[in-house]
């Protein structure tokens, strides 16, 4: 749900992601309390005048927001050089404050967490622990990048997760992005974590 804070956002800047068919826009104010929250085609209320008015435009893959920023996913780099004027005054016409994100785990459960025990629980433990490892280092780097990262499940020492933002479709994030994420959880978990993202 939104709040109506009747507060209008101006976009402070315009930044390129590693991700060429993502931008990501910096607003003046936060967009969203805490958290982080992805919207796709269908994934919205009628009532989101400013989701509703983005994917109007038929060229939109996927909306990711985070903190002060808005990262927009369009179909192909290209489009972005017709459109980014239009998308940014969508943004500052119709953008209303999100009042919660999607979940996010604190970090601070990790201050009384011995990291021996890690490969010992139960897989709906693990998930808790990785989510809290991930929000205290990965999330907030992938966040400069106007991007992010959703744990879909851990099964054992598998780790499935899934891109948001500038990060789902880069190359990088296949390659690179990938095996510094699984290097971190081993590090700080268990060295025989496997990470393999999900589409």
């Amino acid at each position: 749900m939104q709040e109506t804070d009747n507060k209008t956002f101006s976009v402070l800047n315009i930044e390129l992601t590693p991700n060429p068919r993502s931008v990501k826009f910096i607003v003046d104010q936060k967009v969203i309390e805490s958290g982080s929250k992805t919207i796709e085609e269908g994934g919205y209320l009628e009532t989101d005048t400013f989701a509703t008015n983005l994917f109007a435009l038929e060229i939109v893959d996927m909306v990711y927001l985070r903190e002060d920023f808005v990262a927009v996913t369009l179909n192909s780099a290209d489009l972005w050089v017709i459109f980014k004027d239009k998308v940014k005054n969508i943004i500052e016409a119709n953008l209303e404050k999100y009042a919660e994100g999607d979940d996010e785990v604190s970090a601070s459960i990790l201050d009384d967490f011995d990291m021996e025990t890690y490969p010992s629980l139960a897989d709906d433990e693990k998930i808790i622990i990785v989510e809290a490892v991930l929000d205290a280092t990965i999330r907030p780097a992938l966040a400069n990048d106007g991007g992010g990262l959703e744990v879909i499940e851990v099964d054992g020492p598998i780790v499935r997760i899934r891109y948001q933002g500038a990060c789902g479709g880069c190359p990088s994030s296949t390659g690179g992005t990938l095996r510094v994420i699984e290097n971190h959880l081993r590090s700080q978990l268990d060295p025989n974590i496997k990470v393999h993202t999900y589409t």
